[in-house]
């Protein structure tokens, strides 16, 4: 009886502390915590591509070819910036402090 009541206690205890973690927090908070992760779905392949379009580029000495990469990287950026934000906002979105 007296290890039920012990055992009680301490998941009591534990809860409170758990809880006090995941306070809310408003959506710019969010949104900048969130921007500083890494490893959304997808951006594996964006990040390889952009890996090669830089290599590339490092070996290419025709200035339309240097063009056409540098367009291409810009692009990759853009890409990668814009999935980040919808999966940024998305999370951010049913934070309970809104």
């Amino acid at each position: 009886m007296k290890k039920i009541l012990a055992l009680c206690a301490l998941a009591c205890a534990f809860t409170h502390t758990a809880s006090a973690q995941t306070r809310e927090r408003p959506k710019s908070e969010c949104l900048k915590a969130c921007n500083e992760l890494d490893g959304f779905k997808g951006m594996e392949r964006i990040e390889r591509k952009l890996v090669e379009v830089r290599d590339r580029k490092k070996n290419e000495t025709d200035p339309r070819k240097l063009e056409q990469l540098a367009s291409q990287e810009q692009e990759l950026v853009d890409e990668r910036d814009d999935r980040r934000k919808d999966v940024c906002s998305y999370i951010c979105e049913h934070n309970p402090a809104g």
